[in-house]
């Protein structure tokens, strides 16, 4: 057998190895957070925003719930029957000792775990769930918090890459149109009162674990991260929401709406519904699989009125 033939054989032996090892059916969870208690919707004490599930499934995968306060044992078998994880956006208090950061806390405890044994288990934090992601890896408290005050507040704005972004797994593969979009036009979607910066990271030796790729500024002018990257783990966060550009239609709200608005917006849900194609995690079998996803939820409003509507799901 000539070399080149052998060459051919072994490159297909790992492509289909590699392919193997992942899935084409992806599950992504989305871990859900306190109701407030300014809406009362009857029997219901948690939520998740169907703008993350629209997006999940946008980019090829299949969605499910994560829900806060059970026990470990339920935290143990949900975080290696799906994929990866989305935290999502929203306004928890994160020194709570039950809820959305308590359980957050616990899903990145066992991904860390997955990803120590072998398996690649995305993380993607999103607003809120960015802020988690920093507070969880700083240690924070309330005396000693990574997270300072800010005004981010209702703005769309491009991003400020910072040097060799685009050797971060995020970007990496990212088109020179994407980059150019996010890069010179006002697509990302603020809305935040609390950042994290090159100061708060630095204290808190972020730095050495995570790779900042872009900046932002808020309304006075006060320089904040805008997404970061774990060097050695497929985590990632974001403080703008990308979800809201195809799937929030709130009049007043700065989500832009336009074509490469959305197409921009998309790359990101696309980064972790790819990276959970990575393990061949599962469900024990289809019906049980079938009964965790959320189209076993009917989502509801929030609130709707004469400016804006919210739909989520409701548990």
């Amino acid at each position: 057998m000539h070399i080149s033939s052998v060459l051919s054989f072994t490159m297909l032996m790992v492509s289909l190895m590699s392919e193997t090892e992942g899935t084409d059916r992806p599950i992504v969870g989305i871990l859900a957070q306190e109701l407030p208690w300014i809406f009362r919707v009857p029997g219901a004490t948690s939520f998740v925003p169907a703008t993350y599930v629209q997006a999940v499934e946008a980019s090829g995968a299949r969605a499910v719930p994560i829900f806060i306060n059970k026990n470990m044992e339920y935290y143990k078998h949900i975080m290696t029957s799906i994929n990866g994880a989305v935290f999502p956006g929203g306004g928890t208090d994160f020194t709570a000792p039950h809820g959305y950061a308590a359980t957050g806390r616990i899903v990145m405890d066992i991904a860390q775990k997955l990803q120590d044994s072998g398996v690649s288990f995305p993380i993607l934090g999103v607003c809120q769930g960015f802020q988690l992601l920093m507070y969880l890896a700083a240690n924070s408290t309330s005396e000693d918090h990574v997270l300072v005050g800010c005004n981010a507040t209702n703005i769309a704005l491009p991003l400020d890459f910072r040097p060799d972004f685009n050797q971060s797994s995020l970007f990496r593969h990212a088109s020179h149109e994407i980059i150019e979009i996010l890069q010179t036009l006002p697509v990302t979607s603020n809305h935040h009162r609390f950042c994290v910066t090159d100061k708060t990271m630095k204290s808190h030796e972020l730095q050495k674990s995570w790779q900042v790729l872009s900046t932002n500024r808020d309304v006075n002018g006060m320089e904040f991260i805008s997404s970061v990257e774990h060097f050695h783990r497929p985590f990632v966060g974001l403080q703008f929401h990308p979800e809201v550009n195809a799937f929030k239609w709130n009049l007043g709200q700065a989500n832009p709406h336009s074509h490469k608005a959305i197409l921009s917006a998309r790359h990101f849900y696309d980064w972790v519904v790819d990276r959970s194609k990575a393990n061949n995690q599962s469900f024990a079998n289809v019906q049980e699989e079938h009964d965790s996803l959320f189209s076993n939820y009917c989502p509801g409003l929030m609130y709707k009125n004469t400016s804006s509507e919210y739909r989520a799901y409701f548990f």
